[in-house]
């Protein structure tokens, strides 16, 4: 595992104080759950906008898109989450062993963690994903294997949570994430085949420790 952009990555990344931009050399097969490319599409380009704590719109999806506009930039084959975090504290790191090659980038704060297995009372959630994860892998992924790395990526964030100490601020029990998590997964399609995803194989493992070792950096100093 390495910090930054692999050269072996067909990821780049531009950043602002406002929106990281992650652009793919083409289409990729994504799983997302953003405010914008929601679902599973052909995408290639990837925004993280960062928004104030109180930010509040009834129509996220649309003044989304009015932002990208106002900025000229591109508005189809897109996927945008929503952060309450400054993205100068994103962390980008890449994975490479063997025929694995992952990029992920994570921005993560825990003002509103809570534990999802505790009884609570909650208003409408803002869109902004407090924990934002973004993985680009190099090969070709099953529907099966997308939905085990969802499984792994939120073990590893429990497991992460719990050894930070992070409290959900209502029961006091440990956090298992926040309120406003967002995920997106996407794949090259080419190369390297992955079946499974789950956390005996290469590509779970993979981002688990990329998820793992990203909380650290992002809160273990909090």
């Amino acid at each position: 595992m390495s910090e930054g952009l692999s050269p072996f990555s067909t990821v780049s990344v531009l950043e602002s104080s406002d929106v990281l931009v992650m652009k793919t050399s083409s289409l990729y097969y994504t799983y997302s759950s953003g405010v914008l490319g929601d679902g599973v599409r052909w995408v290639d380009t990837y925004y993280n906008r960062y928004v104030h704590k109180d930010y509040d719109s009834e129509e996220p999806k649309k003044e989304f898109t009015e932002f990208l506009k106002r900025k000229e930039f591109k508005i189809e084959d897109i996927v945008g989450l929503m952060t309450a975090v400054p993205l100068y504290r994103r962390i980008i790191l890449t994975w490479h062993e063997d025929d694995t090659i992952i990029t992920s980038v994570v921005t993560a704060g825990v003002g509103n963690a809570v534990d999802i297995t505790r009884k609570q009372n909650f208003g409408n959630p803002i869109q902004s994903g407090t924990i934002n994860m973004f993985f680009f892998i190099e090969g070709t992924l099953t529907e099966s294997a997308f939905l085990q790395t969802f499984i792994s990526a939120t073990e590893a964030k429990a497991k992460a949570l719990m050894e930070l100490g992070v409290k959900d601020p209502h029961t006091h029990t440990s956090a298992t994430g926040t309120s406003t998590d967002s995920i997106c997964v996407a794949a090259s399609q080419k190369g390297p085949m992955h079946t499974y995803g789950g956390s005996i194989t290469p590509l779970g493992r993979a981002v688990a420790q990329l998820v793992y070792t990203s909380l650290w950096k992002a809160l273990g100093e909090r």
